[in-house]
């Protein structure tokens, strides 16, 4: 039996692998994205994924909704 990860699991792995962080080497995702390199890096990041997005959106989404088409339908 195969057992699938949702949302959920991923959500709590990432709390925990945060709170660890936070714990082992007293490092906050908090107070690194409030400083002003922080937000020039998140500023930054987010440039670089609409600009990625805006190349790759439409052939991902086409290919998205092939793959939804070959799901079986749930009832």
């Amino acid at each position: 039996m195969k057992k699938q990860g949702g949302f959920i699991s991923w959500l709590i792995l990432i709390i925990v692998g945060l709170a660890l962080l936070k714990y082992f080497f007293n490092w906050s995702i908090f107070d690194a994205a409030s400083s002003e390199k922080g937000q020039a890096t998140i500023s930054y990041l987010r440039d670089i994924l609409n600009l990625t997005w805006k190349y790759i959106g439409t052939p991902v989404m086409w290919l998205w909704d092939r793959v939804v088409e070959l799901l079986p339908a749930r009832s």
